[in-house]
């Protein structure tokens, strides 16, 4: 997968780490761009913010790549349940339609349902 040579010193390891970290930031960076997208067609659709099922079937995907690079899925997946906390809590700020939007207890609700029969993001586990 990478095309690099082995860095030599520490310093080489450093910078190749640096950039790489560099590369992460713009493309979250660019995933949070595709959410205030998706935040504005949402609004335009009357569509809730929060997808318990597509937010269970994105972790589930992301632990499957994980596993297959060889990364922790476990890690993979509490890193992406950050970032889909923050897209939520970004979709939720922009929202202009508050009517539109399930309150927080309709949504616990909800997820608190999903969970019970066996759904959600820990059924995944």
């Amino acid at each position: 997968m990478n095309a690099s040579p082995t860095p030599t010193t520490v310093d080489e390891a450093r910078a190749r780490i640096d950039a790489i970290n560099e590369r992460v930031v713009e493309l979250l960076a660019e995933r949070q761009s595709i959410v205030d997208e998706l935040c504005a067609l949402k609004a335009d659709t009357g569509t809730a913010v929060r997808d318990p099922e597509r937010e269970a079937e994105l972790l589930a995907d992301v632990r499957a790549a994980a596993d297959e690079a060889g990364l922790p899925p476990d890690l993979a997946e509490a890193l992406f349940e950050e970032i889909l906390a923050h897209s939520v809590a970004r979709q939720r700020r922009q929202r202009t339609d508050t009517a539109a939007v399930p309150s927080d207890d309709e949504e616990a609700e909800r997820d608190a349902v999903k969970v019970a029969s066996g759904g959600g993001a820990q059924a995944q586990r």
